[in-house]
Parts: C-alpha cells; sequence; structure tokens
C-alpha cells in the first residue's frame, strides 16, 4: 500500500472515528444500543485490502474506542474487533468468488459473532434473561447491517452486497 492511501485510510479512519463517537444511541428494553459504524468502515477495509490492514486497523480502533468508552472492559473491542478483522480480511481472497448473496450472510454471521463475543465477555457475571441477550446481538448485527446495505447502497454502487 502506497502513502498516498496510507495518508486517506487514516483520514476517513479518524473521521469515522469522530462520527462513532458523537452518534446517538438509543434505547430497548433498558439497554443502550449504539450504531457501530466502525465494524462497518472494517467491512469495507477487509473488501478492499485484505486481513493483515483489517486487524491492525480493528485492533487499533478496538483498543481507542475501549479507552473512549469503557475502561473496565480495556482490551474488549480491541480483541473483537481485531478478531473480526480476520474474517473480514477474507472477503478480499473470495471477492470474485463469492456471490453477493454469500458474502452479505458471512458478513452478518461475523456480524453476530462479533457482537455476541463482546456481550458475553460484558455481561459475564450479570444475571441476564437469554431472550435480552439474544435480542440485544441481533439487534446490534441487524443495524449494523442495515446501515452496511445502505451505506453500500447509496455511496458505493453496491460495491458488496450484489456484485
Amino acid at each position: 500500500m502506497n502513502n498516498k492511501i496510507t495518508l486517506k485510510i487514516v483520514v476517513i479512519t479518524i473521521v469515522v472515528m469522530l462520527i462513532q463517537i458523537f452518534i446517538p444511541a438509543f434505547n430497548f428494553n433498558n439497554l443502550v444500543i449504539v450504531p457501530d459504524i466502525l465494524i462497518i468502515f472494517l467491512t469495507y477495509i477487509g473488501f478492499y485490502y485484505g486481513r493483515f490492514y483489517v486487524i491492525i486497523l480493528g485492533f487499533l480502533m478496538g483498543i481507542s474506542q475501549d479507552f473512549i468508552t469503557q475502561v473496565e472492559l480495556l482490551g474488549t473491542l480491541a480483541f473483537t474487533k481485531s478478531a473480526i478483522g480476520f474474517g473480514l480480511g477474507t472477503l478480499a481472497m473470495y471477492r470474485n468468488v463469492w456471490s453477493g448473496n454469500t458474502r452479505m450472510f458471512f458478513i452478518f454471521l461475523l456480524y453476530n459473532l462479533h457482537f455476541l463475543i463482546y456481550y458475553f465477555i460484558k455481561f459475564s457475571g450479570v444475571p441476564i434473561s437469554s431472550a435480552i441477550y439474544i435480542q440485544v446481538i441481533l439487534i446490534h448485527s441487524l443495524l449494523s447491517f442495515v446501515i452496511l446495505f445502505i451505506i453500500d447502497k447509496s455511496f458505493f454502487n453496491n460495491e458488496i452486497t450484489f456484485k
């Protein structure tokens, strides 16, 4: 990757981090739901640049997000974003092999896995019902997936979703 592309990714990363910081949250069953714009950005980095860059960027974004939002769970988002980055980097390897539906299914499964790992660590030791647990994971996954779909359709001419 040349310096021009690296600078472009750094600038876009800073903009996406600022958007993530100021994006509004909403409540569902007394749990705060915040759309995860960073995982959507990592999806595009994985699709265009591959595993190495998305793992590194996922770790850096995750550790930054940990320091900003949740010091008590330091490293949780760094771990989950870099682990999911590995999976999202697979998109670059199979970009021309997988159909759009297969890519979307794979992305949705990775989003589910990301939120499953995160909330498994976050709710560890706190008694909650499994229905709420599943609802929160599915809501976060679906919300991120819908935002990815809208961004891809609006700005990227269905690069990930249908080509």
